[in-house]
């Protein structure tokens, strides 16, 4: 077999020109491939121009630990988004990025199709370089490559990020870079095949760029194929304008590093400190929820109700974003499922037991009433603590199934 390939391979006319038709050689009953040793030798010179995986060299290779390319937050040889709003600073995020990656002594092909020469010099100057430190940060400004959902423009990309060896592409903004339409899957489809595969498949890391929806929590905008050529996507939104800012997971592949970042902007020189996803109030919150049992499908009058009956005082901004992280992110150790005793602005749960020394977790507050009435049509009482209908004899309601449990285990 391997010599019929190589025959194929040396002289492919002999094989292709004279190739019996499927409808005169196919034998009976057979499968149509099988047309005669010509025609298996053709086949056998295609499958050798690929390579399987060598699962003892892979095994070999395997690191120990995540190959992070910056903090924890985007992993070597992987394809990432990040969105936002317009003005949220997610240019200013990626910049950022991109020269701490090249003080690491890697190089960058940063494309940007968003920002003139200008801005982006006077954002380097204020985070404080200068033109020395920018030798491997290789940036084409409205650069004019051909568009990226196309085979030519795949081609290109992958000439810049190879002549350059980029350990980093970072496309700013990728909408700006293809010719399909943005709500068609095709776009995007082909984006992928035709300028992510090849990157990805030679180690190099992207970090592409893109806008929200009309409705920020549904995603990126366009078509839902977006999110399938991405290992991992984030969300840049705002707490405080100018001031403080949170990166959350919308998605990951492999689930490697935290779900979240707080960043907060700094100044003289311009630059993010991030804070590590537990060290924060949102997270600090989430985690005592999960702690409580509450579902992370709950919202928010049940939410509050929980934290209130537990003692635990949270600002409505923090509340709403502790129950978007939950929908969003799934509890994990060391991200959002931990409780913290040092939050500023969100106090420890209150321990329940007489060898405590603090009091008993107080009932909930009253509940509204359902329609007026204090109980079910056949009569069945309320709730003592809260008011709430019990239909069974036994309050539902989560804050009091709550506290029945709690003092339960301590007693």
């Amino acid at each position: 077999m391997r010599s019929s390939a190589v025959a194929w391979q040396e002289h492919p006319d002999d094989y292709w020109d004279d190739r019996p038709s499927p409808a005169a050689e196919e034998p009976a009953g057979g499968s149509p491939l099988h047309y005669g040793t010509d025609e298996d030798g053709m086949l056998a010179g295609i499958a050798g121009g690929y390579m399987p995986v060598d699962w003892h060299d892979a095994w070999k290779d395997q690191p120990e630990d995540t190959a992070w390319l910056y903090r924890e937050w985007l992993e070597a040889g992987t394809v990432n988004a990040l969105f936002a709003k317009p003005g949220t600073g997610k240019s200013l995020v990626a910049l950022e990025i991109a020269v701490a990656v090249t003080a690491r002594g890697l190089s960058v092909v940063y494309v940007d199709d968003e920002n003139r020469v200008r801005d982006l010099v006077e954002r380097l100057q204020a985070f404080g370089c200068e033109p020395g430190d920018l030798a491997r940060l290789h940036m084409f400004s409205f650069a004019g490559l051909p568009p990226l959902d196309t085979e030519k423009g795949g081609q290109h990309l992958l000439a810049l990020a190879t002549f350059y060896d980029a350990a980093l592409i970072t496309l700013d903004t990728t909408t700006r870079m293809v010719q399909g339409r943005e709500n068609d899957s095709d776009t995007f489809l082909q984006l992928y095949r035709c300028s992510l595969v090849p990157l990805k498949a030679r180690g190099m890391t992207v970090l592409r760029l893109d806008h929200p929806g009309k409705d920020a929590e549904r995603g990126q905008r366009g078509s839902s194929a977006k999110d399938g050529d991405v290992d991992t996507i984030w969300q840049l939104l705002t707490e405080t304008e100018g001031l403080e800012y949170r990166l959350e997971r919308t998605k990951s592949r492999s689930g490697h590093g935290p779900a979240a970042f707080s960043l907060r902007r700094r100044y003289e020189p311009l630059r993010h400190d991030w804070n590590c996803p537990q060290d924060d109030p949102v997270s600090k919150i989430a985690g005592q929820l999960s702690d409580l049992g509450i579902p992370r499908k709950a919202g928010r009058p049940t939410v509050r109700r929980a934290l209130e009956a537990a003692g635990v005082e949270v600002s409505n901004a923090q509340l709403t974003a502790a129950i978007r992280l939950r929908k969003t992110v799934p509890d994990s150790p060391g991200t959002v499922g931990t409780v913290s005793d040092d939050a500023g602005n969100c106090p420890p749960l209150p321990h329940v037991g007489g060898d405590s020394g603090q009091s008993p977790v107080p009932p909930p507050p009253p509940a509204r009433p359902r329609r007026g009435k204090t109980g079910t049509k056949d009569g069945a009482p309320a709730c003592p603590d809260c008011g709430y209908p019990m239909p069974d004899g036994t309050c539902r309601r989560q804050a009091c199934r709550l506290v029945r449990k709690r003092n339960r285990e301590q007693s």
